[in-house]
């Protein structure tokens, strides 16, 4: 990453180019509504062969107008696609996302001249097929302030070549959409072109998986767009400021194991608006300092005007709850209370809703709940507080960029003096210090008057701590008959609960991932009682491979990492962990009367240089028992996409070593 602070000059940079390409690219072709005959005949993308569909060229161009005395920002965007493969063909949906905010004049955002066409070689002869009204169709999008308007092309097929552009007209002048120079598919080419008047102070950040691997050029231009402001018709010539960012041979953003959204770490481009110094007019900030946006955030009427709101004080009372004096007591008492009170609606907001509106409907969102706890812990006489966060499937917190405009969420605080414990409305099935797993973010701010340390890691919110005991005896025909007993704390019995609740007992017909054993009993304790650990009981039997009088028993029946999310040799996104985990079995087994273990597994002990990935297997005999002792850290949520090949070469050693059997065999 790196952070290009810009003043008023003309400056171009020609960003993306990887240094490990060859330099001569092919130049794109610019000249619209016109494929090559090379475009219309390729049949498969040399940097991607596997690609099914390539972006050949795709440009973006950023400029201010004023219309009726009104500065918008015009967003003219243009593209170009290949279908390699049939399969290809579900990329000749567009699908193009803008900011309607219930139609309020000044708020709002227009899409406008969109046009669209298909290409297709017919025996040698170019055929068109343009896009037509009955083909765009406008739909609500996730977030509510947005719609979509999705662009169906008609006789897409392999080989076909479609073309598009649009217009976005923003009245939100004062933010820059980022631009994101990477996408699902391969990008031959790209284009960011970019020009903000001199009137707006600005910072731009790039942002990239592979960024530190780029070519940077750059020079200066001059752009001096004419703008008429005010009613008085007065014109005024203006400095452009402008910026070209170029993209060539991009990779295709990757959906890989272990990794929330490849997106979060795509190759893109951010523009923030700080200040506006418009002829006769006083100059305005809009940027703010992390301590302004926790003043911000504290005055703002659906967030810090709420956090002194509470509808439950006459429950509390009856409760009993301020006079509790174990302070562990009144905090799970307060929080019991209010889930009788108030069920999550299945959404996470940032900010929250009247507490007495929640209250009547019984249901809100985390943030709704999270306040009204808040509240209710302060009357109780424990301090607590909100932090925001943004959530690891969004993006990730900048320190150093002091903006709302990634903050996603809100969770509670709580105050315990040496450390602090946290809360979430969204987490039924679990008690305090628990978060969902996308919520286990390095940054959060905590929102409170004279904050001091407002930074929290909550990566430690959500370790699963299991523990497998395996006990069993095995016969003379080498058939096992054991019991495993598993117990799930923290984080781990959260999930349990969710899976069970959500799945029943389809949960459990592939718990020992084997088509040889049989499952006669299973059941689990602690499932209603989220102040406890989980626990799993199931008794099963196995048949051991019995030849020839030598029984041939596995190291572990349960294998603690699934070896197919380390099974590619190659890594295109850092890889991130759900949750930190400590996970151990232990298993002890019977061996028969007149049998003798005759080969015992080696030991093994692996870990990374910083102890941040342990594992280790440790099989043992004694007498008539077979014992196997082994242990599982993941102390780190995110690596680096550099260090995979060191896990996968870990994971893959300890899954080899780990099918090494014990040898049973009958004494002379």
């Amino acid at each position: 990453m790196r952070h290009l602070f810009l003043s008023a000059l003309l400056i171009i940079i020609s960003l993306f180019a990887s240094s490990n390409l060859t330099a001569q690219v092919a130049e794109p072709n610019l000249k619209w509504g016109h494929p090559t005959q090379q475009e219309l005949e390729m049949t498969n993308y040399s940097p991607d062969p596997d690609a099914d569909a390539v972006v050949l060229c795709k440009t973006t161009e950023v400029q201010y107008v004023i219309t009726k005395d009104v500065l918008q920002v015009l967003y003219d965007v243009k593209g170009r696609i290949k279908i390699l493969k049939p399969e290809g063909t579900k990329h000749a949906s567009i699908d193009i996302f803008y900011t309607v905010n219930d139609g309020v004049e000044g708020n709002r955002e227009v899409a406008s001249h969109v046009k669209g066409t298909t290409f297709n070689l017919v025996n040698g002869q170019l055929e068109r097929s343009e896009l037509t009204s009955e083909m765009v169709n406008t739909l609500k999008a996730p977030d509510p302030k947005q719609k979509v308007l999705t662009l169906l092309f008609p006789d897409a097929k392999a080989g076909s070549v479609i073309e598009y552009e649009y217009t976005i007209t923003s009245d939100l002048y004062r933010e820059i959409k980022d631009w994101d120079a990477q996408c699902e598919l391969p990008v031959a080419y790209t284009k960011y072109d970019v020009t903000i008047p001199e009137w707006f102070g600005f910072y731009v950040q790039t942002i990239g998986n592979e960024y530190n691997t780029s070519k940077i050029t750059q020079q200066r231009t001059a752009k001096r767009p004419t703008y008429i402001i005010e009613t008085s018709g007065a014109e005024y010539e203006c400095l452009g400021v402008n910026f070209e960012f170029e993209g060539r041979r991009l990779t295709a953003l990757k959906n890989e194991p272990l990794i929330f959204s490849p997106q979060v770490y795509a190759q893109r481009v951010i523009i923030d608006i700080n200040t506006e110094t418009l002829p006769r007019h006083t100059k305005h900030q809009y940027s703010m300092t992390w301590n302004e946006i926790d003043q911000f955030l504290l005055k703002h009427n659906n967030f810090g005007k709420l956090l002194n709101s509470n509808p439950l004080k006459k429950e509390m009372k009856k409760a009993g709850i301020s006079q509790m004096k174990d302070v562990d007591e009144k905090i799970m008492a307060t929080v019991r209370l209010l889930r009788q009170h108030v069920k999550w609606n299945g959404k996470y907001n940032l900010y929250g809703s009247p507490a007495s509106q929640v209250l009547k409907n019984g249901r809100g969102s985390n943030t709704d709940i999270n306040f009204m706890l808040i509240a209710m812990l302060n009357d109780a006489g424990i301090n607590s507080y909100p932090a925001v966060l943004c959530a690891r499937d969004i993006d990730i917190i900048d320190e150093n960029r002091s903006t709302m405009k990634n903050f996603t969420s809100t969770i509670v605080v709580i105050d315990r003096g040496d450390r602090f414990q946290v809360f979430d409305g969204s987490m039924e099935n679990a008690t305090i210090d628990i978060l969902p797993t996308k919520f286990l973010v390095s940054k959060a701010r905590v929102i409170k008057k004279d904050n001091n340390n407002p930074w929290i890691n909550l990566e430690d919110k959500g370790l699963e701590l299991i523990s497998h005991k395996f006990t069993g005896d095995i016969d003379q025909n080498g058939k096992l008959t054991a019991t495993c007993v598993s117990t799930y704390h923290d984080k781990a019995a959260e999930q349990m609960r969710t899976e069970i609740k959500k799945q029943g007992e389809e949960l459990f017909n592939n718990k020992l991932q084997s088509s040889q054993i049989t499952v006669s009993d299973h059941k689990t304790q602690g499932i209603d009682d989220v102040e406890m650990p989980v626990t799993e009981i199931i008794n099963f039997s196995c048949q051991l491979n019995n030849n020839d009088g030598s029984i041939t028993l596995p190291q572990l029946i349960v294998p603690f990492i699934d070896e197919k999310l380390f099974k590619n040799d190659t890594r295109y996104n850092p890889i991130e962990f759900p949750t930190k985990i400590r996970e151990t079995i232990d298993i002890a087994f019977t061996i028969p009367e007149g049998w003798e273990v005759a080969d015992v597994p080696a030991p093994i002990s692996l870990n990374t240089s910083d102890n941040t990935i342990v594992m280790a297997i440790t099989p043992s005999t004694m007498g008539k028992m077979i014992n196997v002792s082994t242990h599982f850290l993941i102390n780190r949520l995110v690596f680096n996409k550099r260090d995979y090949k060191g896990i996968k070469n870990l994971v893959d050693r300890i899954v080899k070593q780990s099918k090494e059997p014990f040898i049973l065999k009958k004494k002379n």
